[in-house]
């Protein structure tokens, strides 16, 4: 590359190219067009220089480029559009070197390839300079002759200097563009926001709404416009309905505290008289001086919202259980009149206020805190119940969650309580009555079959066949007395001779049953089978006798065919279902609940045996453990008795061995 000189004729070019510079670089901030910019910057630096041709391309891809200024000639079957494929080549180095790339002669020049064909074809010598920053440039500015040529640094410096001025242009364009293509999105997204958009000025007029704040306010920008923030023609009123003066407004809040206001919920007439309900938010907007220049107001539509919540508050108001309302934080929004009557505080003293700081005493139990705590939790409604020393009533608590606080519904059970108390009381007096009436019976009952007994041993001979029947009949009748007294006694004594419950393998329990009815079975013929049973917790002893009810009844209760009884388990959530299926005489539908009563019996004692309370205690049993009891049956269709019992975490299906 030869040196600059100080000759004439090299200042005077110095002077020319300098006053190019200037030129283009006015016209690139009068913000002409870009192909207008190319252009001039191209014949400038073809005149300039003296060069066969000088072409801005932009770079589309690798490899591709987009003719945006030409000045001279180019290869006649050169489009718009260039491809120059070979990376080592003049305008591909100059996107990837820190450097302009200078060639004097392409034919000497080990740095790059000689194509000799389409962009590069009768190219010999040239100056490529990047247009743009390195790591995202624009494209290059290409300076070529069809000639060995040599180029001074002032030479090399002007197409630099160019290339940084077109870069500029090109940036800005690119910021012009941008700053049009987010102004196109704000505005878009303004105007298709849900939420209604209004500005107003510093002085409290209305200068602009989207087209859901026209919705809103019922009123087209143009009408708006006319209308201050304080405008009487609003009608404007607080969330209780009561009228709000110019001050308790947002914008002059925010005006005033220079502070934004979020959540103002305010009630607004559009012209047919339709009251709207709107969340306001209102924010402060400052001028380049930090002066207060108007604010912006963002209004959400809860109209439906402010309906439902005064129906709710309605019908709240009617309901018979108290009822309070709070927020996230505790403090209360509704308290219903019965709610006012067991707190004993009005509505007003306790809207607004923290639930633990107006009743320490409740924070301090710990049912009460927990409760709250698990239902807040766990989103899910939690009930309690605790006595409430300021109304001296029994209450029971349902907490309804949800993410923005509570409803707590309150009942006065003390009536409830108080009854489930006598009939407790009255059921254990029961039980000891049925306890002593059925132990006393035992001695005279067990002493008329004693007197019937020895009757028959020391007089049988001199009795004829009607006395030995009658006999016969009164020493049955005595031994059922006393089976009944038996039952009795059982059923009686299944909350107060019941063991604690622990863990219980029913597995072991079932083969315990199949012993105490060996002879039962082997006499029947029946066939037993049973899958595996689940571990529970209960009552060994009364699970036991639950079992042994139900497969007694199951080989009793058959036709002439030998009995088939399955024992089996499935779960169901928190609890196991047990059954006990046979293929016996079945049961009418309409008997499936009085067989559960005690001494019930749907056959004579000539027909079946048994005592009429083998059912009735199997339900006792059961309840005692928080299950249920129940039959499905047809008649001639056999029967499946099951019953429910809670699940344990220890629960779970073991291997009979």
């Amino acid at each position: 590359m030869a040196s600059s000189n100080g000759t004439g004729s090299e200042l005077e070019r110095r002077d020319r190219q300098q006053q190019l510079v200037a030129d283009l670089s006015d016209l690139a901030l009068s913000e002409a067009p870009l192909e207008e910019l190319f252009e001039r910057a191209t014949d400038a630096i073809a005149e300039t220089l003296s060069v066969d041709s000088c072409v801005a391309l932009e770079s589309r891809s690798e490899g591709r480029f987009h003719v945006q200024g030409v000045s001279g000639t180019i290869d006649e079957d050169t489009t718009s559009t260039v491809v120059i494929s070979e990376p080592n080549t003049r305008v591909r180095q100059a996107l990837t070197v820190d450097a302009p790339v200078v060639v004097e002669d392409v034919r000497t020049d080990e740095r790059v390839t000689d194509l000799d064909r389409g962009y590069e074809r009768n190219v010999q010598s040239g100056i490529s300079v990047v247009v743009g920053p390195d790591d995202d440039p624009w494209g290059v500015l290409d300076v070529r002759n069809e000639a060995y040529a040599e180029y001074t640094d002032a030479d090399v410096t002007f197409v630099g200097i160019v290339a940084n001025v077109l870069a500029s242009a090109v940036e800005r364009e690119r910021a012009n563009q941008r700053h049009h293509e987010e102004m196109e999105l704000t505005d878009e997204i303004v105007e298709t926001t849900p939420i209604g958009i209004t500005l107003v000025d510093s002085e409290g007029t209305y200068v602009f709404a989207n087209e859901r704040a026209e919705e809103l306010l019922g009123r087209p920008i143009e009408e708006v416009r006319s209308y201050t923030h304080d405008d009487d023609r609003w009608n404007l009123v607080d969330e209780s309905g009561d009228p709000l003066a110019s001050e308790e407004l947002p914008f002059s809040i925010v005006k005033e505290s220079q502070e934004p206001v979020y959540g103002e919920v305010i009630g607004v007439d559009q012209p047919d008289g339709t009251r709207v309900w709107l969340s306001t938010h209102c924010r402060p907007l400052f001028d380049t001086d930090g002066s207060f220049d108007g604010a912006v107001y963002a209004l959400q539509d809860i109209t439906e919202r402010k309906r439902l919540e005064t129906r709710l508050e309605e019908i709240l108001g009617r309901i018979d259980d108290a009822v309070c309302a709070f927020d996230e934080e505790f403090r209360y929004t509704h308290v219903n009149e019965r709610a006012e009557e067991l707190l004993q505080r009005s509505e007003s003293e306790l809207l607004g206020e923290q639930l633990w700081e107006q009743f320490p005493e409740a924070a301090n139990q710990e049912i009460v805190r927990e409760s709250f705590e698990t239902a807040m939790g766990t989103q899910e409604p939690t009930s309690y119940v605790h006595y409430f020393d300021l109304a001296e009533r029994w209450l029971e608590v349902t907490i309804y969650p949800s993410e923005t606080g509570a409803s707590v519904y309150f009942r006065d059970v003390t009536e409830r309580k108080e009854y489930r108390r006598r009939l407790e009381e009255s059921n254990e007096r029961l039980e000891q009555f049925a306890y002593a009436a059925s132990h006393d019976l035992q001695e005279p009952l067990r002493m008329v079959s004693s007197y019937l007994r020895l009757i028959e041993d020391r007089y049988g001979d001199e009795l004829d066949e009607d006395g030995e029947e009658f006999i016969a009949y009164a020493v049955d009748g005595a031994e059922r007395m006393r089976e009944m007294i038996d039952g009795l006694l059982a059923f009686s004594r299944v909350e107060t001779s019941g063991r604690p419950f622990e863990p219980v393998d029913l597995n072991d329990v079932l083969a315990d049953v199949r012993r105490d009815l060996r002879f039962q079975i082997e006499e029947s013929d029946a066939e037993i089978t049973s899958e595996s049973l689940p571990r529970v917790r209960g009552d060994g002893n009364q699970l036991r006798q639950v079992f042994q009810n139900l497969l007694s009844n199951a080989i009793e209760y058959t036709d002439d065919e030998p009995p088939a009884v399955d024992v089996s388990a499935k779960r169901d959530g928190d609890k196991w279902i047990l059954s006990v299926s046979d293929d016996g005489i079945g049961i009418d539908p309409a008997d499936t609940d009085r067989i559960f009563g005690v001494f019930e019996r749907l056959h004579s004692v000539d027909e079946r045996s048994g005592s009429g309370i083998g059912l009735a205690l199997c339900e006792r049993i059961v309840e005692r453990h928080g299950g249920d009891i129940w039959v499905e049956s047809e008649p001639g269709e056999g029967s499946t008795f099951s019953f429910s019992l809670p699940a344990h975490p220890e629960s779970t299906v073991t291997r009979s061995a």
